[in-house]
Order: structure tokens, then C-alpha cells, then sequence
């Protein structure tokens, strides 16, 4: 990865790298237009909690997996709670993705993730059983009576404030940001949100459109946020809302702002119980948004059939799990991996543009 103390210096040479200088920097272009260019690719996604349990899965796949040529980086997925006081855990994985000399993206989750002290702020909540089956907490999107979730919201964007700065700092060029969420960072329009008092779609919509809000005031060049529309319960009709939200807010197809479909594997991208919620969801692809995908679970694939799905979509690009580059199929993952490189080398796949 190209390294220089210069901003305007780095997209000169990432440019030359793709055949042209961005017009960003003659001014001809608005902002952001580069960062398609800067993300563009296949990233090794990996969860932890901690900097203990990042480091026990380096020894079973992640070093593994980021020794593949042509990757574009390795995004570290965690709890809010695990950087909520400081970003240790953050910093860990940013030392891993440059020993791999690879690029390197955040995302946290919030939901049942939430640090205590968001809900001792009085943030609203529902509880529901947890994987070690014990009651936990889950933010909801509003009140009692339907107003904003205050408490959250405030937290949340003093949260995204502060991991911003860090990323431009770090050189980290996206952000990917969480929902209300439950189990993780996907809308959640579950049946124990729809039975909260004070729910109406309007009221639930609304409070993911703020998200949407404070993520936007932080993307420019240089930095592109992201949020996944897919997600849990009836929510592919607001899935086509919240993107035309996005293009309203910042115009089409520019990439300072990703859409990313969670359920990408041989059946689709969303996830969906059936094929008929899939197609509903795929309404979205005809909207002028960036996307990008991400692998449905840690297994093992068809990748050829699997890597088609990102040409069809023009994704800009994609997350695979760690532990896929392990699997029986893993030579055909790596050749996926360079074609998709070669493919985005070209031209920084973007909504609209061939």
C-alpha cells in the first residue's frame, strides 16, 4: 500500500496507479469521488472482543487469510462496549493489517453490544436472552410515546465523532457504522421492536434516517462511511427508503456512503427467508447508491458463483470471513479475490458506470 505524508500527494499516486488523476483534485468532481478508488476490493473480515480473542483467531485463520495476494484489507468487526473507553482493541488489529501490508477498516456493532452506560442514561430498551442465556439489553429506536431515542443517539454520535478523527488520522477510509441493531449491526425491524409501545413505521423509520444523519456529517474525501440494509423481520421496503434518504442527502452514486447487503452467498445478497423477500430487496440495486457485500457466514463456497454476484451488483466491494480462506475451496477464493482486484483496477466499480 502506498504510504505518504502528503494527502493530495496519496491520491496522485493512487491515481496513477488507476491510469487517471481523479478530477477531484482539479475541483471538477465533489468530494468523495476518490474513495471508491480507495476501498475497492476484497476485505478479510474478522469479529473480536477483545485483543486476546483477535489474537487467538490470528493463530487459526487471520494470518492465513491475509497472507492471500490482492487483497484490498481486513476489517475488524467488534462490540461498541469493547471500545468504548479506548481503542486498544482497534489498534491491535490496525498492527495486524499493516504486517500484512493490506488496508484496514473499523466497524462496531451496537444492539445488545451497547455499553451499560447508554442505558443508564436512560436510553429506552427491550431485553431478550442472550447466546449465554442470560437477559440482555437492546436499544429501541424510540420511546414509550414514540419520540427519539435521546439517550442513544447522543451517544452514538459522540461515538462516530470521536472514531472519525481516528480513522482520517490512521488513514483508515471506512467506517462502517451499526443500526439500533439486536444480535448485530443490521436494521432490526424484529417482532419485539414491532410490539414496543410507541412503535409506528414512521417512528422507527425516521430514527434510522437520523443514523443515517450523524454517519453522513463525517464522510468526505478520503473517508466513506457505511450502514447494511439488510437485517432482521419485514424491512426490504424500508431498505429502498433509507437509500433513496441517501441519494436525497448527497446525490447519486457517490461514494461517500456505502449500502452493504450482509446476505451475499449462492442464494443472493440479503439473507432472505424466500425468493420473493430476495427479489423485494434487490429494488435497492436499481437506486443509484454504492454498495458493497458481505459474506452471509464462514464457509466454504462455490466462489466463481459466488464472486459473479459482485459484477451483476457493481459492488465496489466485498468482506469474506477469515476462516473461508482455510477451507477445502480456498485456491479458487484467492483466484476470485485477484480477478475482482484486476476488475476494480480497472475502474472502481460504482452504480451506473461500466
Amino acid at each position: 500500500m502506498v504510504r505518504t505524508s502528503s494527502r493530495r500527494g496519496f491520491l496522485r499516486d493512487l491515481a496513477a496507479c488507476f491510469g487517471a488523476v481523479p478530477a477531484v483534485l482539479s475541483g471538477s468532481e465533489p468530494a468523495g469521488v476518490g474513495n471508491a478508488a480507495l476501498v475497492s476490493g476484497t476485505w478479510v473480515l474478522q469479529q473480536a472482543s477483545s485483543v486476546r480473542e483477535l489474537e487467538t483467531a490470528r493463530s487459526q485463520w487471520l494470518d492465513t487469510a491475509l497472507r492471500t495476494p490482492a487483497l484490498r484489507g481486513f476489517c475488524l468487526r467488534v462490540p461498541w462496549r469493547a471500545i468504548d473507553q479506548d481503542l486498544s482493541l482497534l489498534e491491535s488489529g490496525q498492527a495486524i493489517a499493516r504486517r500484512y501490508h493490506v488496508d484496514y477498516s473499523i466497524r462496531f456493532m451496537a444492539g445488545r453490544h451497547a455499553p451499560t452506560r447508554v442505558f443508564d442514561k436512560g436510553c429506552p430498551y427491550y431485553t431478550k436472552r442472550g447466546p449465554k442465556g442470560d437477559l440482555e439489553k437492546v436499544p429501541a429506536p424510540f420511546g414509550r410515546d414514540g419520540s427519539p431515542n435521546a439517550a442513544f443517539e447522543q451517544e452514538y454520535e459522540a461515538l462516530v465523532t470521536r472514531l472519525a478523527p481516528w480513522c482520517r488520522a490512521q488513514e483508515v477510509h471506512l467506517l462502517h457504522l451499526a443500526w439500533y441493531g439486536q444480535d448485530w449491526a443490521e436494521l432490526n425491524h424484529g417482532r419485539e421492536v414491532r410490539a414496543l409501545p410507541g412503535y409506528t413505521f414512521e417512528n422507527w423509520l425516521q430514527a434510522h434516517q437520523r443514523l443515517v444523519d450523524i454517519g453522513l456529517k463525517h464522510a468526505g474525501e478520503g473517508l466513506a462511511v457505511e450502514l447494511p440494509f439488510s437485517g432482521y423481520g419485514p424491512c426490504w421496503e424500508a431498505a429502498g427508503m433509507l437509500a433513496d434518504h441517501v441519494i436525497a442527502k448527497i446525490g447519486p452514486s457517490r461514494p461517500l456512503f456505502f449500502c452493504q447487503a450482509n446476505g451475499w452467498g449462492p442464494k443472493g445478497d440479503w439473507g432472505a427467508p424466500n425468493p420473493e423477500t430476495e427479489a423485494r430487496f434487490d429494488q435497492v440495486w436499481k437506486r443509484p447508491i454504492c454498495r458493497g457485500q458481505q459474506m452471509i457466514q464462514p464457509r466454504d463456497y462455490d466462489w466463481l458463483v459466488v464472486f459473479q454476484k459482485l459484477y451483476e451488483n457493481q459492488a465496489t466491494y466485498c468482506e469474506v470471513y477469515a476462516p473461508s480462506f482455510t477451507l477445502e475451496h480456498k485456491a479458487q477464493l484467492a483466484e476470485e479475490v485477484r480477478k475482482f482486484a484486476d476488475h476494480c483496477r480497472k475502474t472502481p466499480p460504482l452504480p451506473g458506470k461500466r
